[in-house]
């Protein structure tokens, strides 16, 4: 269970740098008038976005039962 939390921790880490430097690729785009190219990482980024607050989601719930499951531990 630890394995997953951290590997669920790991995930959301990796899909926040992903998005932050997607935005900023983004961002250099509309600045070099590339709308469309822009316009697409903007949703590749929102995708990153929502899957971080997935993991947090999950990994939240993960935390809650590992405390009940193992009290002592939490």
């Amino acid at each position: 269970m630890l394995g997953l939390m951290q590997a669920l921790a790991e995930g959301i880490r990796i899909d926040s740098l992903m998005a932050d430097q997607l935005s900023q690729i983004s961002e250099r785009a509309r600045l070099s008038n590339e709308d469309e190219m822009a316009d697409g990482l903007l949703d590749v980024t929102r995708q990153h976005r929502v899957a971080v607050l997935e993991g947090q989601g999950r990994l939240a719930a993960l935390e809650a039962r590992y405390a009940i499951l193992f009290p002592d531990e939490a």
